[in-house]
């Protein structure tokens, strides 16, 4: 079976992580990387495009599929949107040494890195990242675009709504609810709900600031 082509869009760290996630399975074939300021530099070997109405085009036109690699949840939900509009569909990157239930979930665009774990019937959003050595219990759901940062465990049942940002090592109890936008420090750990659209840090987890 013919290789799905693939491009990827930053040029960062994270890119470089969802680079070798994508390049280790074997369903699809990286072209290249495309940023809005390429350097002559190739990223693990692949050339580094401009993001340009043309380079997209001649993506479009190979029927591409594109791969969000960019770490702040909220530019690589605006990417993603304009993507979208443009024509493209999505990679999904799963790591051989992830754990994916098979009645688990996973959206399209999502970054499932190396030893993640999503368990029985999570359900995953577009556009999210499982970071490395992350963990997700069984019927959590994650909305689109939250980042799940490396060590962070959730326990079952976790709802994380759209855009959420769990910094390393944060651990939820089961069945907690933490709101759109919100972001959590560094290993906080979660023992109550936490509203959308504030910044958490501690054990347990308190507001520091609305965001």
């Amino acid at each position: 079976m013919a290789k799905k082509l693939v491009f990827v869009v930053g040029a960062g760290g994270h890119a470089k992580m969802a680079i070798e996630t994508l390049a280790s399975m074997a369903e699809y074939q990286i072209i290249s990387c495309m940023d809005k300021h390429p350097s002559s530099d190739p990223i693990l070997g692949y050339p580094v495009f401009p993001e340009n109405s043309q380079t997209l085009a001649q993506l479009l036109e190979a029927k591409a599929l594109a791969l969000v690699a960019l770490g702040d949840n909220r530019l690589r939900e605006q990417v993603t949107e304009k993507l979208q509009t443009l024509g493209f569909q999505f990679a999904t990157a799963i790591a051989q040494s992830a754990y994916v239930s098979p009645s688990a979930q996973i959206g399209q665009g999502s970054v499932v890195m190396p030893r993640a774990v999503v368990g029985a019937m999570a359900r995953i959003g577009q556009g999210v990242i499982l970071n490395t050595s992350c963990s997700v219990d069984h019927d959590s759901i994650l909305g689109d675009f939250v980042h799940i940062a490396p060590g962070c465990h959730l326990a079952g049942g976790v709802r994380v709504d759209q855009g959420a940002m769990l910094g390393i090592g944060t651990c939820v109890i089961p069945n907690r609810h933490i709101g759109a936008w919100s972001i959590l420090g560094a290993n906080s750990t979660v023992v109550r709900d936490i509203p959308a659209h504030g910044t958490y840090v501690g054990t347990p987890a308190r507001e520091l600031h609305k965001n």
